[in-house]
């Protein structure tokens, strides 16, 4: 088991592990990134299949409704045509949503001058993914899956509270521990969107206590104090600051926060069970670690998401592949490489 250890100053350079880091948007399963390969090539049918056959686990699902949303992006009408013919209407409609989801999240930005055009195009891409997501959980009442997607299109549209509040319920409902949920939830509160520090803290501190013994739901922990230092950081800057100056100023996690996050981290690995955000997880820990300056425990992680780089927390800060690979360079985890023993 790591310990509490801070990292030594000596960066390493030239390892190209930015080259060998694989993006985890279509998951890290072989058969979820086989069947999301098959759809981006046209095979939406297999697609629904994998989607309908985890309709009782809603982790399961959620992942799978995520990575074949972003896999189909290219792929609206054919998805939205098998409607037409036998298939289970709630689980297409599921995934429509989920791939308008994605088609709006990777909408083209430009500059200032276009900053307006983008915000309205996001809007429009949101709201029309919010009626196929609303059709699903009203063709499966006891879903929670659709519920979950429409958190983020309430937070992405800046839905009121009392939206929120509602949203949050019918999921928690149904699933009260599903790590997607919860990681929009703590989003949804933070001082970015209107909630405030404390709030979103005291959710994401219920959610690690609350957690299933061997869940990796603790590591929502550590997204709360990512999305606390990306709203100081915006505030700085906002202030007049320039970016290196902010980045200096909010500098590294310490103190208490860091031994809660230790402990926390620690308490689940533990006693883990295989569970689909596991990757996700890691790579939550392994950035606050990282940030942290405690060394152990920032190569464990790290070491734990073998090649698969995931775009939370790292994206707050910048390009999130780069930072992922700045960050294993300097804790010394080469993702080419399987330690003999170590965590796969």
């Amino acid at each position: 088991m790591w310990r509490f250890r801070r990292t030594s100053g000596r960066v390493p350079t030239g390892t190209g592990i930015e080259a060998a880091l694989v993006s985890a948007a279509y998951g890290t399963d072989p058969v979820l990134r086989s069947g999301c390969e098959v759809v981006r090539e046209g095979g939406v049918a297999a697609g629904l299949a994998l989607l309908g056959e985890e309709r009782d686990d809603a982790e399961v699902r959620a992942h799978r409704a995520e990575a074949l949303g972003r896999a189909a992006v290219d792929r609206v009408a054919e998805v939205a045509s098998l409607a037409e013919g036998d298939a289970d209407e709630a689980d297409v409609m599921l995934w429509l949503g989920h791939v308008l989801l994605a088609r709006a999240a990777t909408r083209p930005t430009g500059g200032a001058a276009t900053v307006r055009a983008d915000r309205k195009a996001l809007e429009a891409g949101l709201i029309e993914a919010r009626a196929p997501l609303e059709a699903a959980a009203h063709l499966r009442p006891d879903d929670a899956v659709p519920w979950a997607a429409l958190q983020t299109v309430a937070m992405g549209l800046g839905a009121d509270r009392e939206e929120k509040d509602r949203i949050w319920g019918e999921v928690t409902e149904r699933a009260p521990h599903l790590f997607p949920a919860h990681m929009t939830r703590v989003r949804s509160l933070s001082p970015n969107r209107g909630g405030t520090t404390e709030e979103m803290f005291a959710v994401a501190g219920a959610a690690a206590d609350g957690a299933p013994e061997g869940d990796p739901l603790p590591a929502v922990l550590a997204l709360a104090h990512a999305e606390h230092l990306r709203a100081e950081r915006k505030r700085l800057i906002a202030e007049g600051s320039y970016d290196y100056i902010a980045d200096m100023i909010l500098g590294r996690l310490h103190g208490e926060a860091v031994r809660e996050l230790f402990e926390a981290a620690r308490a689940w690995v533990s006693v883990a069970a295989p569970h689909e955000r596991d990757v996700q997880a890691h790579h939550l820990f392994g950035w606050a670690f990282h940030r942290a300056d405690v060394a152990e425990a920032a190569r464990w992680h790290l070491g734990a998401v073998g090649h698969y780089y995931c775009e939370l927390p790292w994206s707050f800060f910048g390009d999130a592949r780069a930072g992922v690979a700045h960050a294993m360079a300097r804790v010394g985890v080469d993702p080419r490489v399987r330690p003999e023993g170590g965590p796969t």
